[in-house]
């Protein structure tokens, strides 16, 4: 770790976005790289290039809306001896069609969708990789995990563009989707309601955040196998056993901010993380996005 440079690998994943149509800038977002199947993504939500709430699709900015984004990624400037994010455009649509992949079951009722992106050759390769290539490592992801929301709030970043970190905790059991609008049922839990594919988070985050990676932090004793298998230390070999971690640090990704949701949510300071499996979900199936300015429906 370097005493005079960027001192965490994680501050080096966020990307920040820029928002644009005819008029120039409209809003500030992040995004983030993702790797699967050895393809690359760029991951935001579908608010940030759509301009339009996921859920009530009401407009965000007013009449204006993204006909393209710009991503500010680092670029070695040769001479210099320095990183400086350069702002590239990222076409969304190709002869007014959309080219990003929405959820294949939700559609823009999933407020995540990726754009088939490479990082470009410009970029270092130790500079904004993809989240889930920093560590192989899992760790227990249990309610109460402290999370960090690394992204770009109010437009803020520091240095040469790095982004800034926001803490919270894992406020619900993130292997149950969340409800929302949902009513107060008296069997099981609401009724009624849209539910997805995503858990709550409680942390006061701002615009500029939307689209962050969200990065799970445990500390204490697991097993690396299988992170939420019993231990024993009172097991005669526990202490000769090498796929335990032992008073560990670690993080590990777990999904894409949102931000706020609702009126109830918003006053409970709550916002949402889409799933890793949501992610997965999108970057497999690669169901291009509805137009999220043209009906879609059939005369």
């Amino acid at each position: 770790m370097p005493e005079n440079g960027v001192r965490s690998t994680y501050s080096q994943s966020p990307v920040q976005i820029l928002m644009y149509d005819n008029h120039g800038l409209i809003s500030t977002g992040t995004a983030f790289f993702y790797s699967l199947n050895g393809e690359w993504f760029l991951i935001t939500n579908w608010h940030n290039i759509s301009g339009k709430h996921f859920l009530t699709k009401n407009p965000i900015s007013g009449s204006r809306f993204p006909t393209y984004i710009k991503a500010k990624i680092s670029a070695y400037i040769s001479g210099e001896n320095e990183f400086v994010p350069l702002a590239q455009r990222v076409d969304i649509y190709e002869d007014y069609q959309p080219i990003w992949y929405q959820h294949p079951r939700l559609g823009s009722e999933c407020d995540v969708i990726a754009i088939p992106m490479n990082r470009p050759t410009s970029c270092p390769e130790f500079m904004h990789n993809a989240v889930n290539l920093i560590s192989s490592m899992r760790i227990p992801v249990k309610p109460g995990n402290s999370t960090f929301i690394i992204g770009f709030p109010k437009s803020l970043s520091i240095g040469f563009g790095l982004p800034l970190w926001k803490s919270g905790y894992i406020a619900s059991e993130p292997h149950y989707p969340v409800k929302i609008g949902g009513e107060v049922s008296e069997i099981g839990g609401l009724k009624n309601g849209k539910e997805l594919p995503a858990f709550y988070i409680d942390s006061l985050t701002r615009e500029g955040m939307s689209g962050s990676p969200v990065f799970a932090s445990y500390t204490g004793n697991w097993d690396l196998t299988d992170p939420y298998k019993s231990i024993d230390p009172d097991d005669p070999n526990f202490f000769n056993r090498d796929d335990i971690a032992l008073g560990e640090n670690r993080m590990e990704f777990v999904g894409c901010y949102s931000g706020r949701i609702g009126s109830v949510e918003d006053g409970a300071a709550l916002g949402l993380c889409w799933t890793v499996g949501t992610i997965n979900e999108i970057c497999t199936s690669k169901i291009i996005g509805d137009h999220p300015h043209v009906s879609s429906a059939q005369p």
